[in-house]
């Protein structure tokens, strides 16, 4: 290619926009870009550790809040049963007459504390015929209950709505089986009653929400709700089909591998239900969690990335300015020696076109030398800051905390598939409760789990675990009503012939012990703990089947339950389960 330069006159700069200014443009778009793409795909894998975060609780609560169901449940049904075997035999007016019999409904009426109200016989009519509530009890009509119906309609036992007892006048719902048949009688064999409380249950249900707008619930297949927190507005909670169709979705999403669908509710929250019959009784137990706390726990696990990926893009950014401006400096230095080498064309074209390409050339290579050097520095300063090391630190301990929930709430779900006598992790289990009870026990109370790094597998069925360690922590935790530190302590131990009496048989043994620092138990209220139905807490805020429940765990599993306890020294619950082998 030949150039023309005119002899008289300088030929000035052409203006066009260089190629190192579209490079730049790249970068900056790629300075908000990257750390937007990884902000955005550490939220999406945020969001699905929430997600499955909450599953694992959701079916963990649900599974723990059937189990609680089934221990009331059975209840109502023993004393159903020692009523149907007191009754067998007598006729209808003899059953009226019996004072022995009246004592007997006061007696399990006053086992049943708080979950039964009144233990009452109807007759093939459906009237009163003995009630634990007054002798000679009143022939009070309860054809029109609902429980009656079901029974003349065919049904072995059932469960009845929440009503106002007649004639007492409490609320309650009724658990309803058919009487034996009386001695040449006709017709019906009429019905015996147990009344069901539902206030234990709601007390019981606010204590296990994890948050104010959390919904926990005991309702019949139909919709009709029978213990709820919150509760409902008065006139509501009879069948409903739009309930029914919700509870019927939840049932279905029990033992799923992803989270409940949502569901708009009827207060028009949305939340995510789980729900599980409640052995072959037609009821159900709800847990519905609400979709706003995953939402804004997932913001609160977002923080850190988010300042992470933004002062990425700020120093991204400044080391891009940094860039352009060191190589706008050399394009300007360079057009200034293009002018220079210009004006020397008069006097020796060759030689000018010469020092032209060797200044473009030096030019290109200061450039491409600027630019390696930029990248190469960002890519250095954004690994050095502390700050950034702290939140990459962050990132890589919330992806280990995902890791494990998925695998616990498979393992509360499949831990219901585990047999009793199977192997129970109990470490791994341990590490998953004293998280979830440091956000459920309450804001003044704080769990330190002392955990060795490894364990022998020991007895027992995970879910029966959990509860029983559930149990010990609530306990510990009203022992210090004032607040306190819950201690959580795992070891193993091998007992021999020579060991105190109270400890278990000889052999090799897994403990977990419990404690708090409250005030202690005197020590003839420390003999009775573990008996069925004894609780020193107050009316209507205790079962006296916890202790009962943990020790009732130990015993099944080969252990025992052994309970340390000084006035003014707190107590230790200590459960002692027999390693595998």
């Amino acid at each position: 290619m030949r150039i023309t330069l005119p002899s008289d006159h300088v030929a000035p700069p052409v203006a066009r926009r260089p190629r190192h200014a579209r490079g730049f443009a790249l970068l900056w778009v790629a300075a908000v870009l990257l750390p937007a793409l990884g902000v955005g795909g550490t939220a999406l894998m945020s969001w699905r550790d929430v997600r499955d975060d909450a599953r694992v609780r959701l079916d963990r609560n649900t599974e723990m809040l059937r189990q609680h169901a089934l221990r009331a449940f059975a209840t109502q049904e023993a004393i159903l049963a020692a009523l149907s075997r007191a009754i067998a035999g007598l006729s209808w007016e003899e059953i009226r007459r019996d004072a022995t019999l009246h004592g007997l409904l006061t007696e399990l009426v006053a086992a049943g504390q708080p979950l039964v109200r009144a233990v009452v016989v109807a007759d093939e009519a459906g009237r009163v015929a003995a009630a634990s509530y007054e002798y000679p009890a009143r022939a009070t009509d309860l054809s029109d209950r609902g429980y009656i119906r079901d029974l003349h309609a065919g049904a072995a036992q059932t469960v009845g709505e929440v009503l106002e007892a007649r004639p007492m006048g409490w609320r309650a719902f009724g658990v309803a089986r058919r009487a034996p048949p009386r001695p040449g009688a006709q017709g019906e064999p009429g019905t015996l009653v147990a009344s069901f409380s539902p206030e234990p249950l709601v007390a019981f249900y606010a204590s296990v929400v994890e948050t104010t707008a959390d919904v926990v619930a005991l309702t019949r297949l139909d919709g009709a709700f029978l213990a709820r927190h919150p509760p409902l507005p008065a006139g509501q909670g009879g069948p409903d089909s739009e309930a029914a169709a919700r509870l019927q979705t939840a049932l279905a999403s029990a033992g799923g591998a992803g989270l409940a669908p949502s569901i708009i509710g009827a207060d028009g929250m949305r939340r995510h239900y789980v729900a599980r019959q409640v052995g072959e009784w037609p009821v159900a137990v709800l847990y519905g969690m609400n979709e706003a706390a995953l939402l804004a726990e997932w913001r609160q696990r977002m923080m850190a990335p988010l300042a992470s990926g933004l002062g990425a893009a700020v120093l991204l950014l400044a080391l891009t300015a940094f860039a352009a401006r060191g190589a706008k400096q050399e394009r300007r230095a360079a057009e200034r020696r293009m002018e220079a080498e210009a004006k020397l064309a008069g006097a020796s074209r060759a030689a000018a076109i010469g020092l032209l390409a060797a200044g473009l050339a030096h030019d290109v290579k200061n450039l491409v030398q600027a630019v390696h050097s930029g990248t190469r520095l960002m890519d250095q300063r954004a690994d050095d800051p502390a700050e950034v090391r702290r939140c990459a630190r962050l990132l890589a301990d919330a992806a280990a905390r995902g890791g494990k929930l998925v695998a616990g709430m498979l393992a509360f779900a499949r831990g219901g598939d585990a047999s009793p006598d199977g192997p129970l992790d109990a470490l791994g289990a341990l590490r998953e409760l004293a998280e979830l009870l440091n956000r459920t026990l309450g804001s003044g109370w704080r769990v330190k789990a002392a955990l060795p790094a490894a364990l022998p597998a020991t007895r027992g069925d995970r879910p029966g675990f959990e509860a029983a360690v559930v149990n010990l922590a609530a306990n510990a935790r009203d022992a210090m009503p004032g607040g306190g530190v819950v201690s959580i302590a795992t070891w193993a131990e091998t007992v021999t012939e020579a060991q105190e009496a109270g400890r278990p048989r000889p052999g090799r043994y897994l403990v977990v012990a419990v404690s708090d620092s409250g005030a202690g138990i005197p020590p003839d209220v420390l003999a009775r703990l573990g008996e069925p139905f004894f609780t020193t807490k107050p009316a209507g805020e205790g079962t006296g089947l916890g202790l009962a429940t943990v020790r009732g765990f130990c015993e099944r599993a080969g252990g025992v339950l052994r309970i340390n306890s000084e006035p003014g020294k707190g107590t230790t619950a200590q459960m002692w389960l027999p390693v595998l082998d």
